[in-house]
Formats: structure tokens, sequence, C-alpha cells
């Protein structure tokens, strides 16, 4: 098959419509700007052949998570700051770097990739982070589990702006309240969306706040883990604890994470037994679902567990469905085709050189296997305020004082980070006994077992937190359409990755779509729209010095080999 392949997959059947629907609906499902607030632009989309039919992907763009970011009549018809044009307006969506769509079945009003609806709520799924896309010469390539640009951030902080401007504006006001569903005209109508309004505005300013840090994470970057936390503080002992998120990381490839031992940029998450649900269950904590956590004094109390928003069913399959998923291949018929020549000296290179940490992998077999290499801090030498925050972070027990663990102990002031979404996390799962057989019979159906953690990095010895210090290593499939590198996306290009720590860039540029396929990422060049600067706490680009001694002959021959990959 073509690597621009759109055809039909597997998961299409007789009964979703005429032949041919579903790829026309995907093939201009997104909606291509000539141009864009940032100078990229493209004319045509194409989607590469990852092993999904058009049905699986936008499932997967817009599948409900049980996200609850805000009321969802909100977020249609909220108008942008100073404009009465619409928030979610294409033009200015596409400045937060997400991903337009057209109007489809499970996205009727043309919603970015991975916003959701779940019921009378908008909401994000993994798409909205894990889905990329590459602009060159006028084409934009469509890349299903990449890690996005996209500034979640800065999405939050706008929308704020945005509901306090039309709280502020009584004409703004009016059009809002005479635009969501039951509104009207008069003044009862604009009483209550002032009073939906408030409500709203409290929960993003409380949010924001608790959110805010000395470093930007700015485009295809979050805190995720420490914002994970942060939520899990606000249900159990509230906002005013939050922990300041200052180790942004870029957004994890998605391919072939189903059928990893561990996950996760520190890889301390399992996937044997139930392991990738309660892994999902917390993201969605993390974008934005809420639980109900409760104070158990006893063991069968807590049988009871948590009533939450997480749809556990929903994780079940999505994670399915990710097994499906191959890492996308160089598309040669929009970029510039690889000098084989060159690539087969790269080759040699990398046996040399990545190979130990980097296994090989064979995006199409599908008994394949990853066994990550879990690599200490001291050895990596790459920034270590992500892995150390997790490791040392102690937050208030809150509501949870007292109460009894899913271990069977008692919970004392303060716990670790990890204990605390572990608790919510095991017991939004307790409610949910049959979504959480699925996933230890699909994790038994794939041999996936819980095995000891490989690789050069540091062991418990009794202290859990110990082995925290380390980040994961993976194999590099699909590696090219991962930019910016290293877990904290502070280096622009896999050719800057391989120079010596001193000659990578201080600063550059990042959330441009327009690709670089010879230092192979994305357009770093300029002061905008966002400037990572590697100087700050969490930003550092140093480390994993593995081929940077190469002649520059070498180098260029190693980066073709890696748009093999």
């Amino acid at each position: 098959m073509s690597s621009l392949a759109c055809s039909r997959g597997a998961v299409d059947s007789a009964d979703e419509g005429p032949p041919g629907l579903l790829e026309g609906i995907r093939e201009r499902a997104g909606r291509v700007l000539a141009q864009d607030a940032y100078g990229d632009g493209a004319t045509e989309l194409v989607y590469l052949d990852q092993g999904w039919g058009p049905a699986e992907t936008l499932w997967f763009y817009h599948a409900d998570q049980g996200s609850v970011l805000m009321p969802y009549d909100t977020l249609i018809h909220l108008e942008q700051v100073g404009s009465e044009q619409r928030f979610v307006s294409p033009e200015h969506m596409t400045r937060f770097r997400f991903l337009n769509q057209y109007p489809t079945p499970n996205n009727p009003d043309g919603l970015p990739v991975g916003f959701t609806r779940h019921d009378d709520q908008v909401g994000l799924t993994c798409a909205a982070c894990h889905t990329s896309q590459i602009n060159y010469r006028g084409t934009a390539i469509r890349i299903d589990g990449a890690p996005a640009l996209a500034d979640v951030a800065g999405f939050l902080r706008e929308v704020e702006a945005a509901l306090r401007a039309t709280l502020a504006d009584e004409a703004k006001l009016a059009r809002f309240a005479a635009a969501r569903t039951g509104g009207g005209a008069d003044e009862a109508a604009r009483a209550a969306a002032r009073t939906s309004l408030q409500a709203t505005l409290a929960w993003f300013g409380d949010y924001n706040a608790a959110n805010r840090s000395t470093t930007s994470e700015g485009f295809g970057r979050l805190d995720a883990i420490g914002r994970i936390v942060n939520q899990s503080i606000r249900f159990t002992s509230g906002p005013q604890n939050s922990l300041e998120p200052n180790a942004p990381t870029s957004y994890p490839l998605l391919w072939d994470a189903p059928r990893h031992d561990y996950v996760q940029w520190i890889g301390f998450a399992a996937n044997a037994e139930a392991g990738s649900l309660g892994r999902n269950a917390g993201e969605v904590i993390g974008v934005f679902g809420r639980v109900e956590v409760r104070r158990y004094e006893t063991e069968k109390e807590a049988r009871r567990g948590y009533a939450s928003t997480i749809d556990m069913n929903a994780l079940v399959a999505m994670e399915e469905s990710l097994r499906r998923l191959q890492s996308p291949q160089w598309p040669e018929q929009v970029l510039p085709a690889i000098d084989r020549g060159l690539a087969e000296r790269g080759a040699e290179l990398y046996r040399q050189q990545c190979v130990s940490c980097h296994a090989l992998l064979d995006r199409a077999d599908p008994e394949r296997r990853v066994v990550a290499q879990i690599t200490g801090l001291d050895v990596v030498g790459t920034d270590p305020t992500s892995a150390r925050n997790v490791a040392d972070a102690r937050v208030p027990a809150g509501v949870l004082e007292g109460a009894i663990s899913p271990q069977g102990q008692r919970y004392g002031a303060k716990l670790t980070a990890l204990a605390l979404l572990g608790d919510l996390v095991a017991r939004s799962l307790a409610r949910h006994p049959v979504a959480v057989a699925r996933a230890i019979a699909d994790a038994k159906r794939h041999d996936l077992e819980e095995t000891p953690k490989q690789g050069d990095h540091p062991r418990d010895d009794g202290d859990p937190t110990v082995s925290l210090q380390a980040y994961k290593a993976r194999p590099l499939n699909g590696i090219w359409a991962s930019s910016p590198y290293l877990h904290n996306g502070s280096v622009p290009t896999l050719h800057d990755l391989l120079l010596p720590v001193a000659q990578r860039p201080a600063r550059f540029a990042v959330g441009r779509w327009e690709f670089d396929p010879n230092k192979v990422g994305y357009v770093s060049d300029g002061e905008g729209p966002f400037v990572v600067d590697t100087a700050l706490t969490g930003n550092s680009n140093r480390g994993h010095e593995y081929g940077v001694t190469l002649r520059e002959d070498d180098r260029r021959a190693l980066v073709e080999y890696l748009k093999t990959l």
C-alpha cells in the first residue's frame, strides 16, 4: 500500500454508508488554510497509511473519555476577546495549533481534533495532544498518534480571558445569551447566561492560578504529570495546595504504546494486568475528568470506589484501537526522497551508536513487543526536573488522611504524588469491574506480563522513589515525525540532537507546522510564535550525548537513516 493511502480499513463495514463515504469524510476532514497566523499554509491534506481506516481515525479524534472541561454550549457560542468572531472559529483554534475538522457524525459542530462532547459538557480526548500535522510546500500531512504542537495552556488562558470579556461587555453577554440553547433576548436569559459564565470562569480562574509556572510550556509541551497531580490535589485538599508545574514534557507518541512493558517518560507505569486502564484513567483526570473522592475507613467501604466521569469502557476500546496503529513511514511522494546510499552508511552508525537503547522494530509485525530501556539521570544526563518532581513531591492527604489505602495501610497527613494519583485511579477503577476485567484479559491475550525494568537505572532498594530518577528510551520507528526532541522538547531537530551540547540551539522557535526535511524537525528559526529558552528550569538541552562526536558527513548519514525508521 502507498504511504499516502487513505483506503478503507478492516474496521469498516457495509452498514457504515455508501462505499467511499468514510474516505471522503477523512480526506476533507482537515480544514486546510491557505495561510495561517504564523505563516504556514497548505492547500492539500494527506493521511499516511498507519494501519487505521477512516472510521477508526475519526472515532479516535472525538471519542468521549469522560472529560468535562466546560459547558458545551459555552465553548460553541463564546466570542473571542475584542471580536464578535466565535472562539472556536477554525482560524482562531489554529493559533493554538489544534487541528481543524469539518463536521462529521461524531463531531457535528466541527470542533478540532481532540474535542469531544460528554453529555452537556465539552472536554478533551487524547487525540488533542497525540495527533500532529507536518506542512511541506503547501501540503499538510496528518499523522495519527504523533505528538501535537498544541498550546493547551495558552488555550486555557485564552478561554479564561474570553469569559471575563463576555461578562464585562453587555453587548457580548447579550449575544451569548441569545445564541445558547434555550436562550433569549430578555433580562432573564442574560441573567441565566451570566450565572453560568461566572461558574465556568471561577473554575478556569482557579485552574490557571493553580498551574502558573515560571517556565512556560508553550507549543507542543505540557507538564502533564504535574497538572494531573494538581487535579488530584484539587479533589482531595484544594487547589491552594497545588505544586508548580515547571517541568514541561513533549507529548509522547502513541504508536506501539500498548505494546510497551512500561510507559510514561519516567517509565513508572506498567502495562501488565489493568495497568493500561489505570494509566489512561489518570490521563482523563489530567484532562478534566471529575472524581468524587470519599474517605473510606475500611476496605469493605472502599470497594464501593469513587464515582467519576471517566468512561472506562471507552478507554479499554481506545487502547485496543491503538494496538492497531502503526508508526508513520517517510512519505517520499511529499517530502524529498531518502538518499538510500547515505542511509545505508547511517544504518551501520545506528548499530554502533544507538541500538543498545533504541532497539529496531518491525512496524508491521503483529506480535511486536517493546521492552523499554530505563536509564538513570546520572547516565543519560538530560534535564532532571521532571523525574525529580515526580520522585520528590509530597502532597497533603486532605480528605484521605486516616483513610484506608488500596494497599491496606492508613494514609498519614502527607503522601507521595504518585500515591495520591494511584488512590484516585484505583478507587475509580473499582466502580467498573467489567472494564477492569476486559483490560486484564486484553493484557493476558497479548502476553503483557510484569517484568523487571531493563536498562542502566537505579534500583529502589526499598525506596520506590529512587527508581523514578530515570527516563525511558524506546524504539525510534517514526521518530522523524516527533520533533522537538528529548523528553522536554528542548532540541528542535534530529541533526541538532547529534551536535555537542554547546552547539545545540540555546533558544529556538516552536509552533510552526512547516517542516525541515534536511535537519528533520519543524522549522525553528525566528522568534515566534513561542521561543524555548533552554536556560530556564525544566528546559535544559544537555545530556543524551550519544553520536555527538561524529564527523558532519557521518552525522548526516545517521539522520538520513533515521528517516527510514
